[in-house]
């Protein structure tokens, strides 16, 4: 009786023993790029850092931006993009994470998706046109601008030595560290879908990472 008891508790255990097991190993296994430009310190590879802080629109159109600063402990991972004045009016650029929003919020929810676009003092066409239809509720798509003077040097401090093929309106995948992790471009629902996988996968790295600090911390205390 006792064996099937147990038998019977293995069972209702295994499938989420399984999945641990399997999300564990696909990290172990799967590694994310870093993209920019690299440097040697020593033996050690120094991976280029973007920076975290950007303006946010202000209420009044012509007072002080703000500063906002996506720190580590709120943003450990975010999604960045850049929408210059030509793509203002073009929704297409961002239809693949306008489908997401719209059908598929659950999949997108908690992963932090930055949308910058060019500020101009006095100009009535500030923003971007499709933005009601992208944050739908969804707290995590935060619209942000930038002086339209520096609005190109910004976006090219996320674009060094990037692959050819990328351009203005792809996010950029930046890590806890702030490494640029990956570009996906935002027209199409294969893109977004590839982005939250490798956000997801990116979280359960620093999790893996959290436990293995933690077990050492305890295993130092009870020795």
């Amino acid at each position: 009786m006792k064996n099937k008891k147990l038998l019977f508790f293995v069972i209702l255990l295994f499938p989420a023993l399984l999945k641990i097991f399997l999300e564990f190993t696909t990290i172990n296994s799967r590694k994310l790029p870093y993209f920019g430009p690299k440097e040697l310190s020593g033996k050690d590879t120094v991976y280029y850092r973007v920076s975290d802080h950007f303006l946010k629109r202000p209420a009044a159109i012509d007072s002080v931006l703000a500063d906002v600063h996506l720190d580590t402990v709120h943003y450990p991972l975010f999604a960045v993009c850049f929408i210059k004045p030509a793509y203002r009016n073009d929704n297409y650029r961002l239809a693949g994470l306008s489908e997401y929003a719209q059908y598929k919020k659950e999949k997108i929810r908690h992963i932090p998706f930055i949308i910058v676009t060019p500020y101009q003092a006095g100009s009535d066409t500030n923003g971007f046109s499709g933005l009601s239809q992208l944050q739908n509720g969804n707290k995590d798509i935060l619209p942000l601008c930038w002086p339209q003077r520096s609005f190109d040097s910004l976006n090219l401090s996320f674009f060094k030595e990037k692959p050819v093929y990328i351009d203005y309106s792809y996010f950029v995948l930046v890590d806890k560290n702030r490494h640029i992790r990956g570009y996906y471009d935002a027209r199409y629902v294969s893109e977004i879908k590839r982005l939250t996988e490798e956000y997801q996968h990116m979280r359960l790295k620093e999790e893996k990472q959290k436990v293995i600090q933690i077990n050492q911390i305890e295993s130092k205390e009870t020795h």
